[in-house]
């Protein structure tokens, strides 16, 4: 039996916007891996931790935290995924916003860079094994990865959440409590900011009590769920809202 062309375009519609859902929800997916990575290994050493404290946790907690990196991995694939889906809905706004959306992206990336190529040192010790290396060595190799994931990272990390924040605000493509959100992650990332001259205490490293890749992340699962929310099959398309005079 030949579909008619008007319910042959309904499902192709409706297959798309399913697909959208899913590719949606990748963000959500690397959001919860990698939070499971982060916290599997338990309490991690804080930055001004003693150099037998960070070589005692490589080596006791060793099986977990290559376990955990393991679902960091995937969650990165997961989130650039998400990326994509993100920046096209975004890009779907009227008047499209390319330079914000590309700066999102950009700064997207060079977080994840950073953050992976800081965290390469001590993901190689831990893997090697530490009782063979010198202390100083480990020492040093979890201080890149504490600047690498709190200060070093901490202006990209901000762009990456306030593009798309400003973005979101002038057109209302998602709910605006996500830009209230990103707003408490940018502070965070000032801080972080703050505590590059710090070598001990809460602000060690840019450290900040851990909070900035936590709200990094939840900005990203909360954009995931609402991106979900707005693209699923049963809603209907959004008419974009045209630019002043050009519906004159």
């Amino acid at each position: 039996m030949t579909q008619t062309p008007a319910l042959a375009t309904v499902t192709v519609t409706r297959n798309v916007r399913t697909g959208s859902t899913l590719s949606a929800l990748t963000g959500l997916a690397g959001a919860l891996l990698y939070l499971i990575g982060a916290l599997l290994p338990g309490a991690a050493p804080k930055p001004d931790a003693t150099t037998s404290e960070v070589a005692h946790f490589f080596t006791d907690q060793r099986s977990a935290l290559l376990t955990g990196l393991t679902l960091e991995l995937l969650a990165v694939g997961f989130l650039i995924w998400f990326l994509g889906a993100l920046y096209a809905y975004l890009m779907s706004s009227s008047p499209p916003q390319t330079a914000l959306g590309m700066s999102m992206v950009a700064a997207f990336v060079a977080t994840i860079a950073i953050v992976a190529v800081g965290t390469i040192p001590s993901m190689a010790i831990i893997w090697s094994g530490t009782p063979g290396l010198g202390p100083d060595l480990t020492q040093f190799a979890y201080d890149i990865q504490t600047l690498a994931t709190y200060v070093a990272s901490s202006t990209t990390s901000a762009i990456s959440i306030l593009a798309p924040s400003v973005i979101v605000w002038r057109t209302r493509v998602l709910p605006r409590w996500l830009c209230a959100l990103g707003a408490a992650a940018i502070v965070v990332n000032v801080v972080e900011l703050a505590g590059l001259s710090s070598r001990h205490g809460t602000l060690a490293g840019g450290y900040a009590a851990g909070l900035g890749p936590l709200l990094w992340i939840a900005w990203f699962a909360g954009a995931s769920v609402c991106l979900a929310w707005r693209t699923r099959p049963s809603q209907r398309p959004q008419s974009p809202v045209p630019p002043a005079g050009l519906d004159q």
